[in-house]
């Protein structure tokens, strides 16, 4: 049988680490996920609609880049993070409706002037989504839910029907009455099983999907704006040029887009530094590589492109991380694609340094070569084909 990825699952794994950047943010996704699916639950949903409520809950807050989780865009209709987040899933077929909710997660209801938008309709599932992330908002994690209670069901009342949907509003208050609604929020109970409407992607699907979730790790990092999509044109142009098979190119360029997915859980004052790191500092980004492991081990059939994307710190020589892997227990595909992930970072500005040219980077490299880090074959067959190279990379 035909492997599949799961797409609830998938982002579930995804969203466990976007959320992880600021103590304070950690299960923001999950628990708005589960207040979203209380409400919809009273409501009678459709199971479709509370589908796309939960993949919506997961990632509405993609675009927030890595700066922290408040929204400074209250005042408009539309805020800037929430368009993002739209945006960057918005030209995938099956994220289409997810991507309409997560733009008018923060539209008011303005007593009942914010039914609509222009021309289109409010989904419901964004009045639900606007109000579960507010109650998340609202109270101290630190402290015992039923103590914050009273104060969340006051600060939802003093904003009513200027921010919320009056339906949705009094389902979160006679909601707000059980304990079990408040004990509810706090728990991973959500999984695929829990909707037989579940899409499942073939490899195909599966490559438009790993493209987004690229433009969100991208967006998040901003010291790369465009890397993951570099590395994935990169690897993918070189396994042309060395005869893989069309499947294989396919897997190798999923590998690209992904490689970096651990980077989302990692701390935004270090991504974004301006000077060098500190030996602490790259002792501490060695997790990525780690992480992207752990997520795409919990989500994705495919071993090979959980390999493939997660060795692209391996070095040949045994002196790169975070497995300390050598020789031969570095399949040719994952050295494809460390290669175009160094060729690409070379090239790329960062904030303590601007990128280096073509000329020094293929020396730099060559020498990567020669020393045993990287595959010689590989590293020559970039080196041949380094002119046409350049039509597939964006800097």
């Amino acid at each position: 049988m035909e492997k599949t990825v799961s797409v609830l699952g998938f982002l579930l794994a995804f969203s466990e680490h976007l959320d992880s950047q600021l103590p304070e943010n950690r299960r923001h996704s999950s628990r708005v996920a589960n207040i979203s699916l209380a409400i919809a639950n009273y409501l009678n949903l459709s199971e479709k609609s509370k589908y796309d409520l939960a993949i919506s809950a997961l990632l509405h807050d993609a675009g927030n880049g890595n700066k922290n989780h408040n929204n400074n865009n209250n005042h408009k209709e539309i805020s800037d993070h929430a368009l993002k987040s739209s945006l960057f899933l918005s030209d995938i077929p099956f994220l289409e409706r997810a991507s309409t909710i997560i733009k008018y997660h923060h539209f008011p209801w303005n007593l009942g002037k914010g039914e609509f938008y222009q021309d289109e309709k409010i989904p419901i599932e964004s009045q639900i989504l606007n109000l579960a992330e507010h109650i998340d908002e609202s109270y101290d994690k630190s402290k015992y839910i039923l103590k914050e209670k009273n104060k969340i069901i006051k600060k939802i009342k003093e904003k009513g029907e200027k921010i919320f949907n009056p339906d949705v509003l009094n389902a979160f208050y006679d909601l707000s009455q059980k304990e079990s609604f408040w004990f509810e929020i706090n728990y991973d109970d959500i999984t695929p099983q829990n909707f037989s409407c579940d899409i499942k992607l073939d490899i195909d699907s599966f490559l438009l999907l790993s493209k987004a979730i690229a433009r969100i790790v991208d967006y998040r990092s901003k010291i790369q704006v465009r890397h993951s999509r570099n590395v994935a044109n990169i690897a993918s142009f070189l396994a042309g040029n060395l005869g893989f098979n069309d499947e294989k190119i396919k897997r190798i360029r999923i590998s690209g887009y992904l490689h970096d997915i651990g980077k989302v859980a990692l701390s935004s004052e270090i991504l974004l530094k301006d000077d060098k790191l500190t030996r602490r500092e790259i002792e501490y980004i060695k997790v990525h590589p780690f992480k992207t492991f752990v997520t795409l081990k919990k989500s994705v059939p495919f071993e090979d492109i959980i390999i493939w994307s997660s060795y692209h710190h391996e070095k040949l020589n045994g002196k790169g991380y975070p497995f300390r892997l050598k020789g031969n227990e570095i399949p040719t595909e994952a050295r494809v694609v460390a290669i175009a992930d160094i060729y690409s970072a070379l090239l790329e500005d960062r904030p303590y340094r601007k990128g280096i040219s073509e000329a020094r980077a293929i020396n730099y490299m060559r020498k990567l070569a020669r020393e045993g880090y990287i595959d010689k074959e590989i590293f020559g067959v970039l080196y041949e084909n380094r002119e046409e190279l350049k039509s597939v990379i964006r800097l």
